[in-house]
């Protein structure tokens, strides 16, 4: 299980160096068999090390590991309704902002087309940590690569924390060239 502990800290180095989080925002988790392993609460993605991550029971529904993201119960949630294994929570700057404008985010670059589509803006009452979240985002997930929460953030997944990685980064390019094209 190092591998996926060295492959989360690479991925959370990756999604500051691109600015797709601030300091302590956003979290990533991968399941291995019946685990998850997720980042720590406030932890910073940018500097993270072993003691970050979190091994936590995937199917557990005690009370929440207080040292795991508080948004474990919506990562587990997402693993067992899609079958992905690897959620990525981020807040992309572009992306956030076109949230507050579009019902759907729709990438006008062809590799945005290709890669994600149109991705689904959802309006919630409580944004972050909330049963809403958890049953909202992985339900969107069964049929989406990535889902945008209206002034928050971003949920993906997909079987290899890369590519759910890199559906981060590509909707955050194609939110900015269409951010740059409307000026």
């Amino acid at each position: 299980m190092r591998w996926l502990v060295r492959e989360l800290i690479l991925v959370g180095r990756t999604l500051f160096r691109e600015g797709l989080v601030s300091g302590r925002a956003g979290n990533l988790s991968y399941a291995y068999r019946d685990k998850l392993l997720i980042t720590r609460t406030g932890s910073f993605l940018g500097e993270l090390t072993e003691a970050d991550i979190v091994e936590v029971p995937l199917m557990d529904t005690s009370p929440l590991d207080e040292r795991a993201s508080v948004e474990l119960p919506v990562h587990r949630r997402i693993v067992i309704r899609t079958g992905k294994r690897a959620v990525v929570h981020a807040h992309p700057p572009c992306a956030v902002s076109l949230s507050l404008f579009e019902r759907v985010i729709s990438p006008i670059d062809s590799e945005g087309k290709e890669i994600i589509g149109d991705v689904p803006v959802l309006d919630l009452e409580r944004p972050s940590a909330s049963e809403e979240l958890a049953e909202a985002v992985s339900e969107t997930l069964k049929t989406h690569k990535i889902v945008v929460i209206r002034g928050h953030g971003v949920f993906s997944a997909d079987m290899s924390l890369k590519r759910a990685y890199s559906y981060v980064s590509t909707l955050e390019h194609s939110c900015r060239i269409k951010l740059l094209s409307k000026i």
